[in-house]
């Protein structure tokens, strides 16, 4: 094939993509709840890769390291991001960035990132377990450090030792103010996918060293229905599926989960329909096979990395 004849076929393929996915769109609209910034995203990616390539390596990767079918499951069910506001960083390659300087990005609400502003990828790095009828396809997610600020708890501490930190400045001999509890380097945090026989999905997400569905108390450590979408605290970098409940009366057996007699209901949150913030959707965000390239224990000193977790071998373990 000719040079000219290579170009014309990428014009014909990119228009092709297009034309597919505004159809895709179209459909979509009839739809009561339309997931618009999953869309788009398909639609920049699927330009982005018939016009410049480079998608190949990415899902020949993930064949080699599951198989085509496995690799399939991977990328359909790849959580997409939706950021606290606040939270002014991406999951990265670890390999690649190790300071919140090259993770940093903007914390505009509304906008879409697939990049930090120092120009690395949005990164999730996968692995795939088989227990029984089940598939559980686990995405972890990188941040160079972590500092909680649930309830104002980063501010109190330093407002709490701002004397004693301004006594060590001026008299160096006096003792530093312990450093805040709540902060270590290296977090990895991670979305849990269970694909049962059928087909059907359930998804949790890691929240201060167990699992989350909802938010609330009464979700932790269960698997729940799938929606698309995680959400990345800010500071933390914990999960939680965005969701807004609905409580009801009387305890009803089949719905789930039930607390102080009550059961509850729940409908998805999505960006632009429920949710204003800042995402990476699921297409713009790069999938890397973990088995590959996981490293020694003493590469992250202070955490357990994933190939450590019980989780990683144990997909319904409690503990993350």
């Amino acid at each position: 094939m000719t040079g000219s004849e290579r170009g014309q076929a990428t014009t014909e393929w990119v228009a092709l993509v297009l034309v597919a996915t505004l159809a895709l769109a179209a459909l979509a609209g009839v739809a009561t709840r339309v997931d618009g910034r999953s869309l788009g995203a398909t639609l920049a990616r699927s330009l982005a890769c018939a016009a410049r390539g480079g998608c190949a390596a990415e899902r020949d990767a993930l064949v080699a390291a599951y198989g085509e079918r496995d690799a399939a499951l991977v990328r359909r069910y790849a959580p997409g991001l939706v950021y606290e506001p606040g939270t002014g960083d991406v999951p990265v390659d670890w390999r690649r960035c190790r300071s919140r300087a090259c993770s940093l990005a903007p914390d505009e609400r509304g906008l879409d990132t697939t990049r930090s502003l120092a120009g690395e990828r949005a990164t999730a790095f996968t692995h795939v377990v088989r227990r029984g009828r089940f598939t559980y396809l686990q995405y972890w997610l990188y941040y160079p450090d972590s500092n909680t600020t649930w309830a104002g708890s980063d501010k109190a501490w330093a407002t709490a030792t701002a004397p004693a930190a301004l006594a060590h400045r001026v008299w160096p001999s006096l003792p530093a103010p312990p450093a805040y509890p709540g902060y270590h380097p290296d977090d990895w945090e991670g979305v849990e996918i269970r694909v049962g026989p059928d087909g059907a999905a359930a998804v949790r997400a890691t929240s201060h060293g167990h699992w989350q569905w909802c938010k609330q108390r009464r979700c932790r450590n269960v698997f729940g229905a799938f929606t698309g979408w995680s959400r990345v605290s800010r500071g933390s970098h914990a999960g939680h599926i965005p969701l807004a409940s609905k409580r009801h009366g009387l305890r009803v057996d089949g719905v789930f989960p039930f607390a102080h007699g009550r059961s509850y209901s729940y409908e998805p949150l999505y960006p632009g329909a429920g949710l204003d913030e800042r995402t990476t959707a699921a297409p713009g965000l790069r999938l890397v096979p973990l088995e590959t390239v996981r490293g020694r224990r003493d590469v992250f000193p202070a955490i357990d990395p994933p190939w450590e977790k019980r989780a990683w071998s144990d997909p319904e373990w409690g503990g993350s």
